[in-house]
C-alpha cells in the first residue's frame, strides 16, 4: 500500500459536504469559486493576444511588461520600489507562489508560525519541506492577532511567520498597529515574513496596507498576490511574488521546477490592464463583492446568527450557537442534507479540528443564488 506523505488533511469533510451538495442539488455557498463570469474586457484582451501569437512559453520569471506594471503598482500604492528584473516573479497562481516560497526558505527542523484558522495549503508545504508549524490561534468573532502570543512562540528556530491579509478564511484585515508590531518582532533577526495578500483588492471598509509599505518588513518579506482574484478570473492561475533579490533568486529556482512558467497570453492581458491608468475593472470588481457582502449581512441582520461583517475577501464567518448546540461539522452536514445549502465548518481550518459553532459562507455568487441560500439558512431551527 502506498504510504501518504499527507495522511491528515481537512479535505475529507469538505469533499463530503460538496458531494452531498451535488447529490442533493443544494445551493453551494461553500466552494470558494465565483459562479459568475469575468469581464468581457479580459476575454477580448486575451483573445487579441492569443491571435497575435502570444501562445508559447513565457520566461519563467514572467514577462517584463507585467513585472514592470506590478512594480509600478506597488510603488504607487505603498511607496516601495521592487526591481522588476530581480525582485518580481509571475507564478502559476498564488498557491504555487506559496509553495515555491516555503520550499525556498524553510529547511529541516525550521519552525514556521502559522495563524489559524488558516488557508489549507500552508501547513502541508511546511511539512513537505521538513519544517515544523507552530500554531497561534485567532479567536472568533474578530480574529484579531494576539501579538504577545506570537512573541512567545518565537525562538531561535523560528524561520518564518505566515500572515494572510486580508485573512483567508476569516475576512479580517490587518491595520497599521498590527504591522508595526510585526515589524518589531522580525527587525534585526533571521525571520522572514510570508505575506499572503491574495485578496488585497477585496478590502471594503478600511485601507489595505501591505507589509511592503514598511521598510524593515519589505526587506524581510515575501509578498504574494493573485491577479486571478484581482480580476475575478481564478481559473487563469496567475500569481505575483515580490521579494528582495536574495529571496527571489531562490524562489525562482523552486518555481522553475514546480511549473516552469505561467500562461503567456494571460500575462500580456494582465499587463495591459494594470498599466492602463483608465482601467477601472479592479474597482468594479471590488464594488461587486462589497454589494454581495452587504446583501448577505443585511439578510442575516436581526436573525439569531451572530457575525461581524467581513472586512475583506469573499468570505463571511457566522456564529450559529444561538441556533443550535451542534458543533460546526454536524450543523453544516444538517444544513446540506435537510435544508439544501452547503457551507464549510470553520473547524476545518484549525490543525486540531476542535469543533466550534462557526461556519464560513462564500458570497462569490450571483445575487439570486446568494439570496436563496440565505433564505434556507434562515429556515433552520
Amino acid at each position: 500500500m502506498l504510504r501518504s506523505k499527507l495522511p491528515e488533511t481537512s479535505l475529507k469533510t469538505a469533499i463530503e459536504i460538496i458531494n452531498i451538495a451535488e447529490q442533493n442539488k443544494a445551493i453551494n455557498l461553500a466552494c470558494s469559486v465565483p459562479d459568475f463570469n469575468m469581464s468581457t474586457t479580459l476575454i477580448n484582451s486575451v483573445e487579441k493576444h492569443m491571435r497575435n501569437g502570444k501562445n508559447q512559453y513565457a520566461p519563467i520569471e514572467g514577462i517584463m511588461p507585467l513585472r514592470e506594471a506590478v512594480a509600478q503598482h506597488f510603488n504607487n500604492k505603498f511607496g516601495v520600489e521592487y526591481n522588476p528584473e530581480t525582485e518580481i516573479t509571475v507564478t502559476a497562481g498564488a498557491t504555487e507562489a506559496v509553495w515555491a516560497t516555503i520550499s525556498a526558505i524553510v529547511h529541516e527542523d525550521d519552525e514556521v508560525i502559522v495563524l489559524e484558522p488558516t488557508y489549507e495549503n500552508y501547513v502541508p508545504a511546511i511539512r513537505m519541506n521538513g519544517g515544523m508549524p507552530v500554531f497561534v490561534s485567532l479567536k472568533h468573532p474578530d480574529y484579531k492577532i494576539d501579538w504577545n502570543e506570537v512573541i512567545r512562540s518565537v525562538n531561535q528556530r523560528t524561520r518564518m511567520i505566515i500572515i494572510s491579509n486580508p485573512h483567508n478564511p476569516a475576512g479580517m484585515v490587518l491595520n497599521d498597529e498590527d504591522l508595526q508590531r510585526l515589524q518589531k518582532i522580525v527587525a534585526g533577526n533571521k525571520i522572514i515574513v510570508l505575506s499572503d495578500e491574495t485578496y488585497a483588492s477585496l478590502v471594503y471598509d478600511t485601507p489595505m496596507i501591505s507589509v511592503a509599505k514598511y521598510p524593515v518588513l519589505a526587506k524581510q518579506s515575501v509578498v504574494i498576490n493573485s491577479l486571478g482574484k484581482t480580476f475575478n478570473a481564478t481559473g487563469w492561475k496567475t500569481g505575483i511574488c515580490c521579494a528582495p533579490a536574495e529571496y527571489t533568486s531562490e524562489i525562482r529556482r523552486m518555481h522553475n521546477y514546480i511549473c516552469n512558467g505561467s500562461n503567456a497570453a494571460i500575462q500580456y492581458t494582465f499587463a495591459e490592464l494594470l498599466s492602463n491608468p483608465n482601467c477601472d475593472e479592479v474597482e468594479k470588481i471590488k464594488e461587486t463583492y462589497r454589494h454581495k457582502r452587504d446583501l448577505l449581512t443585511s439578510m442575516l441582520q436581526g436573525s439569531k446568527y451572530n457575525f461581524i461583517p467581513s472586512q475583506g475577501t469573499w468570505f463571511q464567518t457566522v456564529d450559529c450557537s444561538a441556533i443550535s448546540s451542534e458543533n460546526d461539522v454536524d450543523f453544516s452536514m444538517r444544513l446540506v442534507k435537510n435544508y439544501g445549502v452547503a457551507v464549510f465548518p470553520m473547524s476545518l481550518y484549525y490543525h486540531d479540528k476542535n469543533k466550534n459553532n462557526v461556519i464560513r459562507i462564500c458570497f462569490a455568487r450571483e445575487d439570486d443564488t446568494l439570496k436563496k441560500g440565505i433564505e434556507q439558512l434562515l429556515k433552520v431551527e
